[in-house]
């Protein structure tokens, strides 16, 4: 049952660059299928440097926490136009990663699957992009799900990418992650292709 007290003290704003940590924390509290990924990663920040910070960077305004009073417990990042997003990150955003991680030597195998990521991202963008041209990634800390926050996470960013003219957005998630392909069907989503991950698209 939620706690109605809880929820009160949880609000939605935009994401500011002061964030990054928080960010960052709950990309690795939730990035083991849903589940914490703390003893899978030596480097805290490593899978936000991914999934979560470049976004923030690129498009700030497309971007939203959860917040409990100073603590930041969840986060939707979007970019509108993915294959502008994709030259900036070839650009800008991998020699800033490059230069962030100098002299880090993975430690376990999620740090080495993260360093393939970065390498394997370097690709030309799929054809479903032409429909679906945003991409998001969401996560919440498990005390905030099932609050309705993520709809709510879900509702602000989508509302905002369509009053800018985005005509559909698109996002993967592991096959094992089915309480989160469970959400995203809630909120209007439907798969779109399957490749390592099962893609799923939704039009504005």
């Amino acid at each position: 049952m939620t706690d109605v007290k809880a929820t009160q003290k949880l609000s939605i704003r935009a994401a500011i660059p002061e964030d990054e940590a928080g960010i960052a924390r709950v990309c690795l509290k939730t990035a083991d299928h849903g589940a914490d990924a703390s003893e899978l990663s030596s480097r805290p920040d490593l899978l936000g440097l991914i999934w979560a910070t470049p976004y923030f960077v690129h498009a700030p305004a497309n971007c939203f926490v959860v917040e409990n009073r100073a603590e930041i417990v969840g986060y939707i990042m979007t970019t509108p136009d993915t294959r502008e997003f994709e030259r900036w990150q070839s650009k800008h955003w991998w020699p800033e990663v490059e230069r962030r991680l100098a002299g880090f030597c993975p430690k376990t195998a999620r740090d080495q699957d993260a360093l393939d990521t970065i390498r394997a991202l370097h690709h030309q963008t799929p054809e479903y992009i032409a429909r679906y041209p945003a991409h998001l990634h969401i996560n919440l800390m498990p005390e905030v799900q099932g609050t309705g926050f993520g709809r709510k996470l879900m509702d602000t960013a989508c509302e905002k990418l369509r009053l800018d003219g985005v005509s559909g957005i698109h996002l993967g998630v592991s096959f094992k992650n089915t309480n989160a392909i469970g959400f995203y069907k809630a909120t209007g989503f439907v798969e779109i292709a399957r490749t390592g991950a099962l893609i799923m698209g939704k039009l504005l």
